[in-house]
């Protein structure tokens, strides 16, 4: 019977290396397409998506901005912003140089800016020009093709309807800084955005701003958009309702016009501001585009000062006005009665040292009324020694709150300063300094030497006296509704008091009856804020006029003048405070603007050129002197 053998492999060393080559290589294989589809699928699976579909944020209209009557101020139109996505460009460099080319826009300047924006998601477009002319989008159709990545978005804009009304107090956006980005305050906002920097725009602009939609949208291969994936619609800002009267701010901004200062109206029973006007102004307009280095320069060169809102953030010596504070603290002390008299020759001796009147020639005898009708400094120089600069800072600090922030909430505010024995004592370092002379009392009880203040907080003091004694909180916001109507914020029909004052009625009677002499007495010095007598409206108030130097020479500049008043009289409706830097009289100056202000808030119109042309003449020096 035949026998088989089975074969044997004669398999060499060289084949089992080859064998053990080839598995490892396909075991390596294998493992590498188990990383990238199970481990990196979803990456890769983007990076096709991103190819074919590209996100796009959609930022959301701005809420409006309306006046106390429902009046719009601010709104929305379209805008277009040129963005560049860098993936879709073989040479980004070559590709903004030509975008700089074609819009005439400095190269390095687009380059650097694209450099700042740092890095995003893959595809994300970067922005370059905001807000650019319908002239611009269409050279930039016109040779897209040597634009590659550079797309052309539309995007809402604010719209400032009056120009520069009201600025101050409205605000403006811009682009959202590195810093503000690192804040918690702007958690979910991205490099980019718009937001509100100033002004309303910057108190309310979680409200207004609204939340970003997205747009999924197909491109080809050249990165240019065929097409719509799906969408998620942005949802507009919330609406902003203000206390502002639009008629009423445009006369306050006219009148100001040419000058340096500021005009506040507020309703004293409630603390709604009805006008905030500052002088000179910006557009807001200007930030919605790429600022220059000339036109930021204007804006914030130090003589003009236009970003600086002068109602809540100047301080000023607040002149003879503050002549009113000084008499209610010394009625209330008892250190004189209404009808004491004082001698004013023109001049007070202090120990060797004359403190002048305004009226060189003197006032003669006169007692509260006359005193501050015809704005005698002797009489309050006299006053002030009685009282002491401590008595002085406890009522006007301590009960009228000057020297403290007014709490509107729009930005920074000033806190002005009411001097004492203590506040010196604190910060002077010299011994000598450190102690208060008795005749460094005299300047502040007429408004002058160490003691400032703000326009906003003149109006809060004005307005405690001419109410019955309520400090209010003054408010520049009546509510906040949705896009859809549902209310989200508003403020109370009752107002916010900070303070009742401690003071007699009777006390605050005297000044106000002193304070339409001032107007309407013969020897008044506020002539120029009264009404036309037809409508039977009086009016009261207290003219200022604060002595200043130069801030470069310490030499003696043109005066500040100052007007506060109110009206009507017997039922005061509003409150009046107008100042205007070295504009010289008070009476002169300041008393016409805030009539213009009373006689728009009661519906008076104009008069004729005829009857309005004595307003432009010069005082006469008894009636309007250097510091009434």
């Amino acid at each position: 019977m035949a026998s088989f053998e089975r074969p044997s492999l004669n398999v060499n060393m060289r084949t089992w290396v080859a064998m053990g080559f080839c598995a490892a290589c396909l075991f390596v294989l294998a493992l590498r397409l188990w990383h990238l589809q199970i481990i990196n699928g979803h990456v890769f699976r983007d990076r096709s998506e991103n190819n074919r579909l590209r996100m796009v944020y959609v930022p959301p209209p701005r809420g409006l901005i309306l006046d106390r009557n429902g009046e719009v101020l601010v709104r929305n139109r379209p805008s277009f912003n040129v963005d560049f996505v860098t993936e879709d460009s073989p040479n980004p460099e070559q590709t903004v140089r030509a975008l700089a080319e074609i819009t005439g826009q400095p190269a390095d300047d687009l380059l650097e800016k694209l450099t700042r924006q740092g890095k995003r998601r893959m595809y994300e477009p970067k922005l370059l020009l905001r807000d650019v002319s319908r002239d611009l989008v269409a050279k930039i159709a016109a040779q897209r093709y040597r634009l590659p990545g550079v797309i052309v978005s539309v995007v809402p804009a604010r719209d400032y309807i009056h120009g520069d009304l009201a600025a101050h107090a409205i605000g403006y956006i811009r682009e959202i800084s590195g810093e503000q980005l690192k804040n918690p305050l702007y958690a979910g906002y991205r490099m980019g955005d718009v937001i509100g920097q100033y002004g309303i725009e910057a108190r309310y602009e979680r409200y207004l701003q609204g939340e970003r939609g997205s747009q999924a949208v197909i491109v080809n291969a050249a990165g240019n958009k065929i097409g719509e994936a799906y969408s998620h619609l942005a949802l507009p800002g919330s609406d902003v309702l203000l206390t502002i009267d639009r008629r009423l701010q445009e006369v306050a901004d006219r009148a100001l016009t040419g000058k340096k200062g500021a005009v506040v109206a507020m309703d004293p029973n409630t603390g709604d501001i009805l006008a905030m006007a500052a002088a000179p102004r910006f557009a807001p307009s200007i930030f919605t585009t790429e600022v220059s280095k000339e036109t930021w320069a204007d804006l914030v060169d130090a003589k003009g000062n236009k970003l600086t809102n002068r109602v809540t953030q100047g301080v000023y010596p607040p002149g003879s006005v503050f002549k009113i504070f000084v008499a209610a603290a010394a009625l209330s002390e008892g250190v004189v009665t209404p009808h004491e008299r004082f001698f004013c020759p023109g001049y007070t001796l202090f120990g060797t040292r004359k403190f002048r009147c305004h009226k060189h020639s003197g006032h003669c005898s006169v007692d509260l009324f006359e005193a501050i009708v015809q704005s005698c400094d002797v009489y309050f120089y006299t006053v002030g020694q009685r009282l002491g600069v401590d008595r002085i800072y406890q009522y006007a600090h301590d009960l009228f709150e000057f020297g403290e922030p007014t709490g509107l909430g729009i930005g920074d505010e000033s806190s002005g300063l009411i001097p004492s024995t203590a506040w010196k004592a604190k910060y002077f370092r010299n011994p000598e300094d450190k102690k208060w002379y008795p005749g460094e009392t005299l300047p502040v009880s007429i408004g002058q030497g160490a003691i400032t203040t703000t326009p906003l907080q003149i109006v809060r003091g004005l307005s405690a006296v001419v109410n019955g004694g309520v400090v209010v909180k003054p408010r520049i916001v009546r509510k906040v509704v949705t896009s859809d109507g549902r209310l989200l914020e508003e403020t109370p029909a009752t107002p916010e008091v900070v303070r009742k004052l401690d003071l007699d009625p009777e006390i605050l009677d005297k000044l106000k009856r002193s304070m339409v002499g001032v107007v309407e007495d013969k020897r008044g010095t506020g002539h120029r804020a009264a009404l036309p007598e037809v409508h039977g409206i009086s009016v009261g108030g207290k003219t200022g006029t604060a002595q200043v130097a130069s801030r470069e020479s310490g030499i003696k500049d043109e005066d500040h003048a100052w007007f506060a008043g109110y009206a009507p009289a017997d039922n005061p409706k509003i409150v009046v405070a107008a100042l205007v830097e070295n504009g010289g009289h008070g009476g002169a100056e300041a008393a016409p603007i805030a009539q213009d202000v009373l006689a728009a808030f009661f519906g008076i119109p104009d008069p004729p050129p005829e009857e309005a042309a004595p307003r432009k003449k010069k005082p006469t020096p008894v009636v309007e002197a250097s510091d009434d």
